[in-house]
């Protein structure tokens, strides 16, 4: 494994710690930790503050992008690797190397050389980590990595301080490979650096490439699936990690910046640095409710076609296989999921693996008798603030996402202030119910109207004294009193905008199941609308 010198050398790592990761170089050269330089770096032409800082043939140093690409069309997720022919290691501090978003002029280049950027240029900073490789006698090579994707379309420079030199480039508008996002560990908790997983919408191609942790590895592989056999849509790198240095709670690095390339389907990996951010965090069984049943560190509520499942109070990656599922779900402590379709009144068989922020695997399997079919109605969306009249014109919309009707006597719409019984009628499998005040108006010109066939249900009073635009939990309990589904308590969204539920089997409890959304009264929600 080739051997680096050390990266962004830092005398406090604490005092570092405390600044946003893209100002981390600039603590370096305030605490005046950059090595001697042999030769004095050589001074930038002079020019205007926002003048583009030309790139002469003959400057010296040489960028070239991983992936290979060209300047003008570079992919958003890439390694910057600068030549520096006749360089020496003393001459080099990785810690004045950025990444920078726009042109950097002559001007920016002092500020870069003398480590006192202004704000605005800082602002433009781009996190990333710095290392140089190689040795004398041959020419060293200057590697930056950013550690976001960037954006399409947009112009970045990599500049350098010492020694001086600015190279720009341009990421393509389109054509490059999508970026795979990092779903494990989770950010900010980070307890091994020797697993990582991403995870995409499409199957990937089975793969055991070779792949290294840069600048310090560890070396491993990256191979398809969040475990072995489990997640197709998935690539996971397995390594082992290195000796931790004294500073591992400084350590950055970074993954392969792209999967498959030169093949149809070529895919970028997400540079969110691998870091020991936390202490394992082992998950502990949960305690399970009399109408649950343990499913690995889990409990699960065993339905028709569907598995509830509460997950440990732990962060774990599930990874969960059979009867047609290939689920990978990264999740909270304690946060709800839902397993389906499953066929109604058979045997299930589920294999599942659960992965904690250390890498730790385990491996179980969970077999159940799933239930006859039966109705499942949800809050599926929640107009409180309307451009109409409040409370008129508010409504709440109900969803059944079961294979039988369900009978709706009895059920309870319930707010912080009270309760609100609906109508004695039947909700076909499949059709959407409007909860609303006695006098609202199907098409007031103002709100998106509903469907002429959409089932109103009119109530004499929907909440205490109408939704709260404050956003307030709401409760759909039925005739026993069992809740059947839940709405969250939201901030408050602009006139007009509905709080909506992004699936039918979005889970209750989950921070991504609701989102704010253009109503869609009676219908389908649409997640992929432009809200201002």
């Amino acid at each position: 494994m080739t051997q680096h010198p050390p990266t962004r050398p830092s005398c406090t790592p604490r005092a570092r710690r405390a600044l946003p990761l893209a100002l981390a170089p600039l603590a370096a050269s305030a605490l005046s930790c950059a090595p001697e330089l042999a030769a004095p770096p050589r001074s930038p032409p002079p020019d205007e503050e926002d003048a583009e800082l030309a790139d002469p043939a003959d400057a010296g140093p040489e960028l070239h992008i991983e992936p290979e690409a060209p300047l003008h069309a570079a992919p958003p997720v890439l390694r910057l690797r600068v030549r520096l022919p006749g360089a020496s290691p003393e001459g080099v501090d990785p810690a004045r190397a950025l990444v920078v978003r726009g042109k950097v002029g002559a001007a920016h280049l002092r500020q870069i050389e003398q480590g006192e950027l202004s704000k605005a240029l800082s602002e433009r900073v781009i996190p990333s980590i710095a290392w140089l490789d190689g040795m004398p006698p041959g020419d060293l090579t200057l590697t930056v990595a950013p550690l976001v994707p960037l954006a399409p379309g947009e112009t970045y420079a990599v500049a350098s301080g010492s020694p001086v030199f600015s190279h720009h480039l341009q990421i393509a508008a389109e054509g490059s490979p999508p970026v795979l996002p990092r779903i494990w560990p989770p950010p900010d908790a980070g307890a091994s650096l020797g697993l990582g997983v991403w995870c995409g919408d499409a199957p990937l191609p089975e793969t055991a490439a070779a792949a290294t942790l840069e600048p310090s590895g560890p070396a491993g592989e990256l191979r398809r699936g969040a475990v072995e056999g489990i997640g197709a849509r998935c690539l996971r790198f397995e390594g082992e990690p290195p000796p931790a240095p004294g500073d591992a709670d400084e350590l950055r690095l970074v993954g392969p910046p792209i999967a498959f390339d030169g093949e149809p389907g070529a895919v970028s990996l997400d540079p969110r640095p691998f870091a020991l951010e936390s202490e394992p965090l082992s998950a502990v069984a949960a305690a399970c409710a009399p109408d649950e049943v343990p499913l690995g560190p889990g409990c699960a509520q065993v339905a028709d076609d569907r598995i509830r499942v509460r997950s440990a109070d732990a962060p774990l990656l599930w990874a969960i296989a059979g009867e047609g599922l290939d689920e990978v779900l990264a999740l909270r402590p304690g946060e709800p999921f839902v397993l389906g379709p499953l066929p109604p009144l058979a045997p299930v068989e589920l294999a599942l693996a659960t992965v904690d922020n250390a890498g730790r695997v385990e491996r179980r399997t969970f077999s159940a008798m799933t239930r006859e079919p039966m109705p499942h109605v949800i809050i599926n969306e929640v107009l409180a603030n309307p451009v109409g009249p409040e409370p008129g014109q508010e409504w709440v919309e109900l969803y059944n996402d079961g294979d039988v009707p369900a009978d709706l006597t009895g059920y309870v719409l319930a707010d912080v202030g009270g309760e609100t019984e609906l109508p004695s009628i039947s909700l076909a499998p499949g059709a959407y119910a409007l909860v609303v005040n006695e006098g609202f108006v199907s098409d007031d010109e103002l709100d998106p109207p509903a469907p002429p066939e959409a089932l109103l249900l009119r109530v004499p009073k929907l909440g205490n004294h109408g939704l709260s635009n404050s956003g307030e939990p709401l409760k759909l309990m039925d005739g026993g009193g069992a809740v059947l589904s839940r709405s969250p308590a939201m901030p408050e969204p602009k006139a007009g905008m509905s709080l909506a539920r992004v699936g039918p089997r979005a889970p209750d409890g989950s921070a991504g199941s609701f989102v704010t959304s253009w109503p869609t009264p009676g219908r389908v929600n649409i997640m992929n609308q432009e809200i201002p």
